[in-house]
């Protein structure tokens, strides 16, 4: 079992490491679609509309950014619709998303926007 220490040294591994992993343009991506969302989504969370809008302007696959904001894709059949999964509004349907219908890309994005969520839920119960 991981205690809090351990999972917080391990979250701020993964997000320092964030530069390594992801090409320059999808965290480009990411950093302007949060401060697009802010101003201009309702609820100021990123949806799947702007998502497709940044993920074409930076020309950057649109899962691998909408996970880095926790918003899944997958196909349920190989050819059947995009499914996409909001963690934020509906955490249900994550929850019960099988990751092997998620590409190791998929994965990885949703991984870092778990650690870096985990830190700032952290900060905020700090202060």
């Amino acid at each position: 079992m991981m205690d809090n220490l351990t999972r917080t040294s391990r979250d701020r591994q993964i997000v320092a490491g964030m530069a390594a992993v992801f090409p320059p343009e999808l965290l480009l991506a990411q950093d302007a679609l949060l401060r697009y969302a802010a101003r201009c989504v309702p609820d100021a969370w990123p949806d799947v509309q702007s998502i497709l809008r940044f993920a074409h302007a930076y020309c950057v696959n649109p899962q691998e950014l909408g996970a880095m904001v926790g918003i899944i894709s997958f196909r349920l059949t190989p050819k059947g619709k995009l499914v996409w999964a909001d963690c934020q509004r509906h955490p249900e349907m994550v929850v019960r998303t099988n990751p092997g219908t998620l590409s190791r890309r998929v994965l990885q994005a949703y991984g870092c926007f778990v650690a870096t969520a985990a830190l700032v839920e952290q900060a905020r119960r700090i202060h």
